[in-house]
């Protein structure tokens, strides 16, 4: 009787792997959202990895053009609804009146339609509007690039800022409808909201 549980057991672990091994894989994944250019046209970018202000256990993770003294900047990961829409809590800050730090003096959320994006394999996307567009499985397109390339779906947000699915157009013919080939998670380099 225990061999058949080892058996069945084993497999599944295999299966796990290779499950894993199929998942897509985000073109670019080593990189982030380096830039984001606010509906006021503050441009921030990204502070990288190491050290950066934190509080209560979120970190500044993007760096704004400030016109105070003190650091403000994009805090924790992006937010996304309605598939293109983005929020970032931007913070301001100043230091401390004991000179030990800095402590948050303002925070707001700050709302925008991704209008531009830069993916990480150098197309620049334009939001492709409301109205009627094509869809595929992966959803509608949401954004035109050059070379018959877009974006499908929603915009997907993780700390390291956006993912967009991309794929090409294709058609064969004029008798076949356009079909999505290569349809691939791609971390979005640079964003503008509007």
């Amino acid at each position: 009787m225990k061999r058949p549980i080892r058996v069945f057991i084993g497999t599944i672990a295999v299966l796990l792997v290779l499950a894993a091994a199929c998942a897509p894989r985000i073109v670019g994944e080593d990189t982030y959202t380096a830039t984001v250019v606010l509906p006021s046209l503050e441009r921030c970018l990204f502070a990288d990895e190491g050290g950066t202000l934190a509080f209560d256990g979120e970190r500044l993770r993007w760096t704004c053009e400030s016109p105070v003294d003190g650091p403000r900047g994009l805090f924790g990961a992006p937010i996304v609804s309605a598939g293109v829409d983005v929020s970032w809590r931007l913070i301001a800050t100043e230091r401390a009146v004991d000179g030990g730090g800095y402590v948050i003096t303002s925070e707001e959320l700050v709302h925008g339609r991704a209008v531009r994006l830069v993916l990480a394999d150098d197309q620049t996307c334009f939001f492709a509007g409301e109205g009627a567009t094509m869809a595929f499985e992966q959803g509608r397109v949401n954004y035109t690039c050059g070379d018959d390339v877009v974006v499908v779906g929603d915009l997907q947000a993780d700390a390291r800022g956006l993912v967009a699915v991309s794929g090409t157009l294709v058609r064969a013919d004029e008798t076949e409808p356009y079909r999505l080939s290569d349809p691939r998670p791609t971390r979005v380099t640079a964003v503008t909201l509007e």
